[in-house]
């Protein structure tokens, strides 16, 4: 079986300038976007090589994650 993960986690985050949290009346504030399990491309295209086995196993889920970090 021949499987290639393109990616297991991946985190993108962002800081807006201080004079726009100031606004706010926050003194930091990050954003950020993750994930894992994000893809699997496989040559085998029978199951999920993830799967294990048989493949007859539950797969392995994705997950997002949205979020908002601010701080007073």
């Amino acid at each position: 079986m021949v499987a290639f993960y393109a990616s297991k986690n991946a985190e993108l985050g962002f800081n807006p300038q201080p004079r726009i949290i100031k606004r706010f009346g926050l003194t930091s504030m990050r954003v950020y976007l993750s994930a894992t399990n994000l893809a699997v491309w496989s040559k085998f295209k029978m199951w999920d090589p993830e799967m294990g086995g048989s493949g007859l196993g539950y797969p392995i889920q994705g997950v997002y994650n949205f979020g908002l970090q601010v701080a007073f």
